[in-house]
């Protein structure tokens, strides 16, 4: 079929302009990264700051454009810039770029381009090529079902931490229960993280579990097993922080295994599943 001129000179106006607006986003944000590249032991003024937080303002409105509407049920018109800060070390510096959608159930979503992740991910690979535990895989769907995607997407205050994956029937996508972690051990996980990958977005939500969860007692017993190992490998002083740390987290691994399988049977446990998928839905 043979496309009229008109037509054709459409397509070849939108597509370099929806790319350029992207293009032009990376670009204004590098040069900000650079302004705000402070020197060794150099403070935050309150006018840095303050430039901080315009230079956000200015990005939040390019992001807006390109994102547009969320797509999604019951969010608000318009969201905020996933970017907590432009000031490399500061708490927040290079989270997934993108629009957050926060709703007034206490969930939120973010939302992002295809591209822009994997320009995100590919970034990530190389700030993280010496520590490969903290990064995230390169390959997007690999990227959904690891946490340490949800941490440096995010939020870097605490690490997302699995304590069960949900199920559901949605192709690219991928849910779990969570809990925000500065610290090994067991915690009670009150939160679920659903990703949703629907044509050229990615859909993040974050919301509050539907159902009172709880930990289970043979799972804490798990880790206090391995923590009292390595209080005894603290008082052998040879080598001891690295045995310390490799039984903190090999318990640590250990009980959420068993939480995880000892979810699936759990009263709570179809409440998590429905909720999950409704989220989803909403994405549609």
């Amino acid at each position: 079929m043979k496309l009229s001129s008109a037509l054709l000179a459409l397509l070849l106006f939108t597509v370099p302009a929806l790319a350029a607006s992207e293009e032009d986003y990376i670009a204004a944000r590098e040069k900000f990264h650079a302004q705000f590249k402070l020197k060794d032991g150099e403070p935050i003024t309150d006018a840095i700051s303050k430039a901080e937080e315009n230079a956000r303002g200015e990005l939040e409105k390019q992001m807006q454009a390109i994102i547009g509407a969320s797509g999604v049920k019951g969010a608000p018109a318009q969201g905020k810039l996933n970017l907590d800060s432009l000031i490399e070390g500061d708490m927040g510096f290079r989270l997934l770029d993108g629009i957050v959608f926060k709703l007034k159930d206490d969930s939120q979503v973010l939302v992002t381009t295809k591209s822009l992740l994997t320009r995100w991910l590919k970034t990530e690979q190389e700030i993280w090529k010496n520590n490969s535990r903290h990064g995230p895989p390169a390959e997007i769907d690999a990227a959904m079902r690891a946490e340490n995607f949800y941490t440096q997407a995010l939020s870097h205050d605490a690490a997302v931490t699995r304590y069960a994956e949900i199920p559901v029937t949605e192709p690219n996508a991928y849910a779990m229960l969570i809990a925000h972690q500065q610290d090994v051990g067991p915690v009670v996980p009150k939160e679920i993280i659903v990703s949703v990958l629907r044509d050229n977005r990615l859909f993040v939500w974050t919301a509050p579990a539907a159902a009172k969860t709880a930990m289970f007692p043979p799972c804490a017993a798990i880790w206090t097993e391995f923590e009292r190992k390595s209080l005894a490998a603290n008082r052998d002083k040879k080598g001891a922080p690295d045995a310390m740390e490799k039984l903190e987290q090999e318990g640590h691994a250990k009980m959420r295994a068993c939480y995880n399988e000892r979810a699936k049977a759990a009263t709570f446990f179809p409440a998590l599943v429905k909720q999950a998928q409704e989220l989803i839905e909403r994405t549609r």
